[in-house]
């Protein structure tokens, strides 16, 4: 059975059936009430029902049972910051479980609780092997959410271990046990979050975003789901963002941010706002996110720096950008700040700097050469560095072979910028008109996309070298914009004739009129034909 397969639970009814009936309900029905409660983010009446349910199993002889509702109910209040709550039900799961001695289910949970509490004490390494010997027990057992929840601890232990490969089949094994509908709602959902977040920071946006579709669908089948809204909501953010769905992304990053109470996954909200905000021009908006997930604690670079670097402030841009890599170290993260110091340098023309940041970058891409993501990062930043140091045959193989990586993981925003460098290299070859296509080419998505501070420099490198007449200052597509003015063309009219948003096409006629000195549109039209950019026919 896939996820698609499955049916519609309505939470919210069965929450409301068993609060109606909550008196008579039996151990059963108020370990049910619990799971319901939790599901729809009534977190108090989810506890109290699992605690009644957890004494009422003791009472009726079912030690396995009541091991497991203890084990949930520890489980979340975990999950939900609840520390010395949910410490108190682990000790007390040891106690019941050296009761239970002897009884598989029993001693794959206490073997599932010893790799938990030794994962979480920092004994990576110990912890490894207890996963493996706990996911045994589980299969063994016939437990399918134990057999996921060892599963899936076991391939974080590994990934934090650098053993990525094994890491990275555990986390699949877990999706396919999912898929196999012997694992529980319950663990589920949890288990969807901690893999796609593994795999989102080791980079690997291929598996993020097929599992990141798996958990929409099963979202989807939970009516009245409220637990993931959260930071599983904000993984899905961020390969929306990747996949140059903005507007989407930035709904959910601000649904999150107005409901979360918790400030981890918060100050992540605010992160992935300002990055939004960013890189559709809102300055303003973009920093005061920064600060307030700043404030929470979050790292705020690369982020922030690259708006600094779009401010000119490449110096106060330099610095946010060396602090973070001297304290950042995960795969994915680190490579976006090594890029990232790579655009910088060069702005600031210290090529030995970005050389330097690029072969670090490199290195990362090779040690996880399956991550396409990280070697796309790899091969633009090489590529970049090669058109800033004349190497203009090298900079168009690295930079082709970039935007192809861009292509396959359908990245349509990082795909442009690789194209803008693609022209950059065949201006330097001596290939004008060429340069010029793959200017046109990156002009359109961002243009779709928004991205203002990027069309801003596309347009100051895209204009050609030299004297440029009566329009110099006016990018190629102001130009184009300009003629069909000068024709009478209105706004609407020029959108559809250049395939554009009106909304763009309104701001290329501000431009022009800033740029030419114009207080209009017809004056801009008498300028057009005094200086001969009025089109002829």
């Amino acid at each position: 059975m896939t996820i698609r397969d499955a049916p519609v639970v309505d939470w919210t009814g069965r929450f409301d059936g068993f609060a109606a009936a909550e008196a008579s309900l039996d151990a059963g029905e108020l370990d049910e009430f619990g799971q319901a409660a939790w599901f729809v983010g009534r977190d108090e009446v989810s506890e109290r029902a699992w605690e009644r349910a957890h004494l009422r199993y003791l009472d009726d002889g079912d030690l396995a049972a009541a091991v497991r509702c203890a084990f949930w109910l520890g489980f979340t209040l975990g999950e939900h910051g609840q520390f010395v709550k949910a410490n108190t039900w682990m000790a007390r799961l040891f106690e019941l479980c050296a009761r239970g001695a002897g009884d598989p289910r029993i001693e794959a949970f206490e073997a599932v609780l010893r790799a938990h509490a030794t994962f979480a004490e920092g004994r990576v390494a110990a912890s490894e092997p207890l996963y493996r010997h706990a996911a045994e027990l589980a299969d063994a057992a016939g437990d399918g959410d134990l057999d996921t929840l060892a599963t899936m601890g076991r391939g974080r232990a590994l990934m934090v271990l650098g053993r990525f490969e094994e890491g990275v089949a555990a986390l699949d094994r877990v999706m396919l046990l999912i898929g196999t509908g012997r694992v529980s709602d319950r663990a589920a959902g949890p288990a969807y979050c901690a893999v796609i977040a593994s795999l989102l920071a080791r980079g690997d946006l291929e598996r993020a975003r097929t599992w990141t579709r798996e958990l929409g669908d099963w979202c989807d089948a939970q009516r009245g789901l409220e637990p993931f809204r959260g930071e599983c909501t904000l993984h899905r953010a961020t390969v929306m963002q990747i996949g140059g769905e903005w507007d989407a992304a930035a709904r959910a990053a601000d649904h999150v941010r107005a409901t979360e109470t918790r400030t981890d996954t918060l100050a992540n909200a605010w992160y992935r706002l300002a990055e939004l905000r960013r890189v559709t021009g809102r300055v303003a908006e973009a920093g005061d996110a920064y600060r307030e997930a700043a404030r929470l604690g979050r790292e705020v670079h690369p982020g922030l720096a690259l708006l600094h670097r779009d401010a000119g402030e490449l110096d106060t841009a330099w610095r946010g950008l060396e602090r973070a890599r001297s304290a950042v170290n995960d795969p994915a993260t680190r490579a976006e700040l090594l890029a990232a110091s790579v655009d910088v340098a060069i702005d600031r023309q210290r090529i030995d700097d970005a050389e330097a940041a690029a072969a670090e970058l490199a290195t990362w891409a090779d040690a996880f050469g399956d991550v396409v993501y990280l070697r796309a990062l790899s091969a633009r930043a090489a590529g970049e560095v090669a058109v800033a140091q004349g190497r203009a045959a090298e900079a168009a193989s690295r930079l082709r072979t970039a935007w192809m990586l861009w292509r396959r993981l359908d990245a349509p925003y990082d795909a442009a910028l690789t194209r803008v460098l693609i022209g950059c290299a065949a201006r330097r070859a001596g290939d004008e008109e060429g340069a010029q296509l793959e200017f046109d080419a990156a002009r359109s998505v961002l243009e779709a996309l928004g991205a203002v501070p990027d069309l801003a420099r596309l347009e100051r490198v895209a204009a050609p070298s030299g004297p440029d007449g009566p329009a110099a200052g006016l990018s190629r597509r102001e130009r184009e914009v300009l003629g069909l003015v000068a024709r009478g063309w209105s706004n609407r009219q020029i959108a559809e004739q250049l395939f554009l948003s009106e909304r763009t096409v309104a701001r290329h006629v501000g431009s022009i009129l800033a740029k030419l000195g114009v207080p209009s549109r017809s004056a801009a039209t008498a300028y057009a034909y005094a200086n001969g950019l009025a089109p002829s026919a």
